[in-house]
Protein backbone atom coordinates (compact mmCIF):
# COMPACT_ATOMS: atom_id res chain seq x y z
CA UNK A 1 0.00 0.00 0.00
CA UNK A 2 1.66 3.55 -1.10
CA UNK A 3 0.56 6.95 0.44
CA UNK A 4 1.66 10.50 -0.54
CA UNK A 5 0.37 13.47 0.61
CA UNK A 6 -1.98 14.65 -2.30
CA UNK A 7 -1.28 18.48 -3.71
CA UNK A 8 -3.99 21.16 -5.22
CA UNK A 9 -2.78 20.05 -8.67
CA UNK A 10 -3.45 16.62 -7.74
CA UNK A 11 -7.28 17.12 -7.25
CA UNK A 12 -10.03 17.11 -10.03
CA UNK A 13 -11.20 20.92 -9.89
CA UNK A 14 -14.86 20.21 -9.55
CA UNK A 15 -14.35 18.41 -6.10
CA UNK A 16 -15.00 20.28 -2.70
CA UNK A 17 -12.78 19.78 0.36
CA UNK A 18 -15.15 17.65 2.21
CA UNK A 19 -14.65 14.79 -0.49
CA UNK A 20 -10.77 15.62 -0.90
CA UNK A 21 -9.87 15.19 2.81
CA UNK A 22 -12.35 12.06 2.96
CA UNK A 23 -9.42 10.08 1.96
CA UNK A 24 -7.38 10.49 5.09
CA UNK A 25 -10.22 10.64 7.46
CA UNK A 26 -11.26 7.43 7.17
CA UNK A 27 -8.21 6.40 9.37
CA UNK A 28 -10.06 5.20 13.00
CA UNK A 29 -7.87 4.70 16.11
CA UNK A 30 -7.22 1.05 17.35
CA UNK A 31 -6.00 -0.19 20.53
CA UNK A 32 -4.63 -3.40 20.60
CA UNK A 33 -3.84 -5.43 23.99
CA UNK A 34 -1.01 -8.25 23.04
CA UNK A 35 0.87 -10.93 25.54
CA UNK A 36 4.06 -8.45 25.22
CA UNK A 37 2.92 -4.86 24.62
CA UNK A 38 0.13 -2.15 24.16
CA UNK A 39 0.07 -0.87 20.38
CA UNK A 40 -1.95 2.24 19.89
CA UNK A 41 -2.57 3.03 16.02
CA UNK A 42 -5.16 3.57 13.01
CA UNK A 43 -6.99 1.20 10.59
CA UNK A 44 -9.00 1.33 7.55
CA UNK A 45 -12.12 -0.27 8.12
CA UNK A 46 -14.00 0.83 5.15
CA UNK A 47 -17.31 1.64 7.40
CA UNK A 48 -17.38 -1.82 8.41
CA UNK A 49 -17.62 -3.19 12.52
CA UNK A 50 -13.72 -3.73 13.67
CA UNK A 51 -15.43 -6.97 15.07
CA UNK A 52 -16.65 -8.14 11.59
CA UNK A 53 -13.70 -7.44 10.31
CA UNK A 54 -11.32 -8.87 13.49
CA UNK A 55 -13.96 -12.12 13.15
CA UNK A 56 -13.23 -12.35 9.44
CA UNK A 57 -9.91 -11.70 9.14
CA UNK A 58 -6.53 -13.68 10.31
CA UNK A 59 -4.39 -10.04 9.79
CA UNK A 60 -5.01 -6.40 10.56
CA UNK A 61 -3.10 -3.39 8.80
CA UNK A 62 -2.17 -1.12 11.31
CA UNK A 63 -0.38 2.41 10.86
CA UNK A 64 1.07 4.27 13.88
CA UNK A 65 0.49 8.22 12.22
CA UNK A 66 -3.00 9.30 11.75
CA UNK A 67 -2.72 10.76 8.60
CA UNK A 68 -1.17 10.50 5.63
CA UNK A 69 0.75 7.03 6.13
CA UNK A 70 3.05 5.68 3.84
CA UNK A 71 4.58 2.16 3.46
CA UNK A 72 6.96 2.55 6.41
CA UNK A 73 4.00 3.63 9.02
CA UNK A 74 2.02 0.31 8.33
CA UNK A 75 2.49 -3.18 10.01
CA UNK A 76 0.53 -6.24 10.41
CA UNK A 77 -1.08 -7.69 13.81
CA UNK A 78 -2.17 -11.37 13.34
CA UNK A 79 -4.96 -12.00 15.20
CA UNK A 80 -3.73 -15.29 17.01
CA UNK A 81 -1.83 -12.58 19.19
CA UNK A 82 -4.36 -10.15 20.39
CA UNK A 83 -5.78 -10.32 23.58
CA UNK A 84 -7.74 -7.85 23.49
CA UNK A 85 -8.81 -4.97 20.95
CA UNK A 86 -10.31 -1.19 21.57
CA UNK A 87 -12.27 -0.39 18.27
CA UNK A 88 -13.19 2.76 16.91
CA UNK A 89 -16.40 4.14 18.43
CA UNK A 90 -19.53 2.91 16.54
CA UNK A 91 -23.45 3.25 16.31
CA UNK A 92 -25.32 0.33 14.82
CA UNK A 93 -28.73 1.46 13.13
CA UNK A 94 -31.37 1.17 15.14
CA UNK A 95 -33.01 -0.63 12.88
CA UNK A 96 -31.30 -3.87 13.16
CA UNK A 97 -30.50 -3.25 16.80
CA UNK A 98 -31.68 -7.02 18.65
CA UNK A 99 -32.97 -6.49 22.23
CA UNK A 100 -30.44 -7.85 24.36
CA UNK A 101 -29.75 -8.70 27.99
CA UNK A 102 -26.90 -7.61 30.04
CA UNK A 103 -24.61 -9.51 32.01
CA UNK A 104 -21.63 -8.61 33.89
CA UNK A 105 -18.46 -10.65 33.29
CA UNK A 106 -14.91 -11.36 33.95
CA UNK A 107 -12.66 -12.08 32.23
CA UNK A 108 -9.03 -13.39 32.20
CA UNK A 109 -6.83 -13.46 29.73
CA UNK A 110 -2.96 -13.24 29.40
CA UNK A 111 -1.86 -11.01 32.38
CA UNK A 112 -5.00 -8.68 31.91
CA UNK A 113 -8.11 -8.73 33.50
CA UNK A 114 -11.29 -7.71 31.67
CA UNK A 115 -14.67 -6.36 33.51
CA UNK A 116 -17.61 -4.70 31.92
CA UNK A 117 -20.88 -5.88 30.28
CA UNK A 118 -21.86 -8.74 27.81
CA UNK A 119 -25.29 -8.02 25.66
CA UNK A 120 -26.79 -11.48 25.19
CA UNK A 121 -29.96 -12.29 23.86
CA UNK A 122 -32.49 -12.97 26.33
CA UNK A 123 -32.49 -16.67 27.21
CA UNK A 124 -29.00 -17.90 26.34
CA UNK A 125 -26.34 -17.87 28.33
CA UNK A 126 -22.72 -17.22 27.70
CA UNK A 127 -21.09 -20.42 27.30
CA UNK A 128 -17.50 -19.71 26.73
CA UNK A 129 -16.91 -22.99 24.21
CA UNK A 130 -19.99 -21.85 22.11
CA UNK A 131 -18.67 -18.18 21.84
CA UNK A 132 -15.30 -19.72 20.59
CA UNK A 133 -16.91 -21.38 18.19
CA UNK A 134 -19.02 -18.29 17.25
CA UNK A 135 -16.62 -15.72 16.75
CA UNK A 136 -13.45 -14.95 17.47
CA UNK A 137 -14.16 -11.63 19.38
CA UNK A 138 -16.62 -11.00 22.11
CA UNK A 139 -17.84 -7.34 22.39
CA UNK A 140 -17.33 -6.11 26.01
CA UNK A 141 -19.17 -2.56 26.76
CA UNK A 142 -18.45 -0.53 29.81
CA UNK A 143 -15.05 -2.42 30.25
CA UNK A 144 -12.17 -2.20 32.42
CA UNK A 145 -9.21 -3.50 31.89
CA UNK A 146 -6.09 -4.13 34.50
CA UNK A 147 -2.64 -5.82 34.17
CA UNK A 148 -1.08 -8.33 36.63
CA UNK A 149 2.34 -6.80 35.24
CA UNK A 150 2.05 -3.21 34.57
CA UNK A 151 0.92 -2.00 37.38
CA UNK A 152 -0.17 1.62 36.13
CA UNK A 153 -2.34 -0.77 33.49
CA UNK A 154 -6.18 0.53 34.90
CA UNK A 155 -8.03 1.90 31.95
CA UNK A 156 -11.93 2.42 31.15
CA UNK A 157 -13.38 1.86 27.65
CA UNK A 158 -16.66 2.38 26.30
CA UNK A 159 -16.26 -0.90 24.22
CA UNK A 160 -13.62 -3.60 24.00
CA UNK A 161 -13.62 -6.90 21.94
CA UNK A 162 -12.17 -9.84 23.76
CA UNK A 163 -10.58 -12.85 21.91
CA UNK A 164 -12.36 -16.10 23.12
CA UNK A 165 -10.87 -17.55 20.09
CA UNK A 166 -6.95 -17.40 20.15
CA UNK A 167 -5.67 -21.20 20.11
CA UNK A 168 -3.38 -22.25 22.91
CA UNK A 169 -4.81 -19.62 24.73
CA UNK A 170 -6.28 -19.84 28.10
CA UNK A 171 -9.29 -17.73 28.88
CA UNK A 172 -11.06 -17.60 31.90
CA UNK A 173 -15.11 -16.13 31.45
CA UNK A 174 -17.18 -15.94 34.12
CA UNK A 175 -20.58 -14.40 34.40
CA UNK A 176 -20.96 -12.06 37.54
CA UNK A 177 -24.99 -11.88 36.86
Amino acid sequence: MFWRRKTEEDLPHDVDEESAAQDSSDLAPVRIFTLDAVIDGWVRIGGQRLSDVLNIEDLLSVSSVPTEPMDSNWFVVEREHMLAVVPPSHTSDRNVRLHRVRRRVVAETGHYTVRGLVHMIAGIDLDPMLARSRQHFLPITDAWVTSSVVTELNEEHAALLLNVAAPGRRIRLEVLG
